[in-house]
């Protein structure tokens, strides 16, 4: 009897709680605007983000870049003038050639003709490789075309010291092999100079591609630095030393 008391005291006191409750329950409306969606964070492959670091396989397809030849050549003019990508090789090219007819080095080991040599070697030989290496990664744009007019440069600069006897091999050679040195000259130093430009400007977007933020931190490097060379902390505490 008493745990059938218990029971309808507490069916009892349920049924008084649910009889005092609001008829009207008021749900709550949700007018607050929608969380905005948070993006994954870049990671380091994500390609179409000025620097933004590319892998290794994304920098090296992204380093290549159309032809366009009929751009390039309405390019070359305003190239030519604004751009050290032609003139400096040229330059460079031209007086080395000078530099050689004048010392004519030999198997000397002097300092002037070792310097001589070397720069015979990159600068005149075909194809002229130092020279259409700095126009190809000096190029903002054009690089085999460029390449292609240094690699010029270097034949004529090459034929001159041929047919004129500075090279101590065509002093001794007939005019025909000397001939055919100069034709071949002519013939592949174009080619070759418009190639290595080309992959010397594909290596240039490369290094750019695979590290954006190389020129980045040297600029904040030098940043905190006075016009002397002295960093701040430096300034400061020699500020309080005194």
């Amino acid at each position: 009897m008493a745990r059938a008391k218990r029971t309808a005291r507490a069916e009892a006191r349920r049924r008084y709680r649910a009889e005092q409750a609001p008829e009207d329950v008021i749900e709550p409306i949700d007018d607050a605007p929608p969380s905005p969606r948070r993006e994954p964070p870049p990671t380091r492959g994500t390609l179409g983000t000025p620097g933004t670091r590319r892998s290794i396989g994304a920098a090296f397809r992204e380093s290549f870049r159309p032809l366009d030849v009929r751009a390039d050549l309405r390019a070359l003019p305003d190239l030519a003038i604004h751009s050290k990508a032609l003139w400096l090789p040229t330059v460079l090219t031209l007086a080395s050639t000078v530099l050689f007819a004048a010392v004519r080095p030999s198997t000397a080991s002097d300092p002037l003709s070792l310097v001589t040599a070397f720069l015979f070697q990159y600068f005149i030989v075909t194809p002229g490789i130092g020279a259409v290496f700095i126009a190809g990664f000096l190029a903002p744009r054009a690089s085999w075309l460029l390449g292609a007019i240094v690699g010029l440069v270097s034949a004529a600069c090459y034929s001159f010291l041929g047919i004129g006897g500075f090279i101590p091999f065509a002093a001794n050679q007939p005019q025909p092999v000397i001939r055919d040195v100069v034709v071949a000259a002519f013939g592949l130093s174009p080619i070759l100079g418009a190639f290595f430009a080309s992959a010397a400007a594909w290596y240039r977007r490369f290094l750019s591609l695979s590290n954006p933020n190389r020129g980045r931190q040297t600029t904040a490097a030098n940043a905190g630095r006075l016009p002397d060379g002295r960093t701040r902390a430096a300034a400061n505490k020699a500020g309080a030393r005194r």
